[in-house]
């Protein structure tokens, strides 16, 4: 029998994102910073439920849309103007008052 070796610093891990078992091997020191982001992206998903027309693939696409609007205003937030800003907070605005119920 072949044993998996894992790379020094390294450690397998499943992650769980929306029921579905993610098998990987990430750097040890970064294991409780995937798991936070699983959770909060799961939290997410979960709060599109409330809209009955959302499948498991429509909740999954809205949360990642979501959080690449957060991470592209973080990222751009340095060259971009105040306009351009507001309008990304305009946007996720829209967003959380569709899903409210």
């Amino acid at each position: 029998m072949a044993e998996s070796k894992v790379a020094e610093g390294k450690i397998k891990v499943n992650i769980s994102i929306a029921g579905r078992s993610y098998p990987m091997t990430i750097d040890a020191a970064n294991e409780e910073l995937y798991r936070v982001a699983a959770k909060r992206l799961n939290d997410k998903i979960s709060e599109y439920t409330r809209i009955p027309k959302f499948d498991a693939q429509d909740r999954v696409a809205m949360a990642a849309l979501l959080y690449s609007i957060l991470a592209l205003s973080t990222e751009q937030s340095a060259s971009l103007g105040d306009s351009d800003i507001e309008e990304l907070e305009a946007i996720e605005s829209r967003i959380r008052r569709y899903v409210k119920p």
